[in-house]
């Protein structure tokens, strides 16, 4: 039998069928030449192996912003809850004293004592009050002309995050009394009474603002002074005090204190024990201070 030439042989091959497993195994090898090659998948074709995709410059700085943001706005926060806190505790009624140099204010049985009656009340004033200033006005024989002067006292100045802030109120009050006993010094040796006069001093004394000024007056309201003594037994019918008042008010004007309040100290003392002269006394300052001041008049602290 005769062997066909090796042509024969190749167009034989040529001519048979294609199967699917031929198919397939030459799809297998061209894969797996691909991956070899790292070639990108045909369009069309799954993805064996799902790969993440690679994040660009803009992206990670975007990121790296809003991160940075997020804690800005955190320290912000912080930083503002620490503030409205502070603030949620500051003090801020500005207060006045009015201290009594007159010898009516002398310890012993014919005075009030202004001295000891100042050093037990003022811290307690201070603090009830939440007063973040002081100052200070003397009653003498003419107070609003007085020399006496002491500088207002911040009883509430600036501190850090780190400030003892109770620490720092205390000391700020020993100023305000070493404060007080300096006017108070400087009032007995100028003797009179003026106390309509003091009002008006320590009234034009206190800032305007939202805060209700608070006003502790120590003394016993006795006015003496070269124009105008207050005598009880003067002002005894209510058409009598009135005319008091209008001689007293008539060149001076009415202290301006309106809507402030008013903490006195001593009030009326040489008068308590004899109410026949007590009540014609409440009577006289009532109508200055209430009705024509307008003023609001509280006994706290009054001894």
């Amino acid at each position: 039998m005769t062997r066909p030439a090796p042509a024969d042989a190749t167009v034989r091959a040529a001519r048979r069928p294609v199967t699917a497993d031929a198919l397939q195994e030459t799809a297998n090898h061209r894969t797996n030449t691909e991956r070899a090659m790292n070639v990108p998948h045909p369009p069309g074709r799954p993805h064996d192996v799902a790969v993440p995709p690679r994040r660009s410059g803009r992206f990670r700085r975007t990121a790296r912003a809003l991160a940075l943001a997020a804690s800005l706005m955190a320290s912000s926060a912080a930083v503002t809850g620490c503030t409205a806190s502070a603030e949620a505790d500051a003090l801020r009624t500005p207060c006045g004293l009015v201290i009594d140099g007159s010898g009516s204010g002398a310890a012993g049985s014919q005075g009030f004592d202004a001295e000891a009656k100042l050093k037990s009340t003022l811290v307690p004033f201070l603090t009830d009050r939440s007063c973040g200033t002081l100052a200070f006005a003397p009653v003498t024989r003419s107070s609003q002309t007085s020399s006496c002067r002491v500088a207002d006292v911040d009883l509430d100045p600036p501190a850090d995050e780190t400030t003892d802030r109770d620490s720092l109120r205390r000391s700020v009050r020993v100023v305000a009394i070493q404060g007080a006993l300096t006017m108070l010094k400087c009032a007995r040796t100028q003797g009179g009474s003026d106390v309509l006069g003091a009002l008006a001093r320590i009234g034009d004394a206190m800032p305007s603002g939202k805060e209700t000024p608070s006003l502790l007056v120590v003394s016993d309201f006795e006015q003496a002074d070269k124009e105008f003594t207050l005598r009880v037994g003067e002002i005894g019918t209510e058409e009598s005090r009135e005319r008091a008042v209008d001689t007293l008010l008539g060149a001076r004007g009415v202290p301006g204190i309106a809507g402030m309040d008013v903490y006195p100290v001593g009030y009326g003392m040489r008068h308590d024990a004899r109410p026949s002269e007590y009540r014609p006394f409440d009577a006289f300052w009532t109508e200055i201070l209430s009705r024509r001041a307008k003023a609001h008049v509280h006994d706290d602290y009054r001894k």
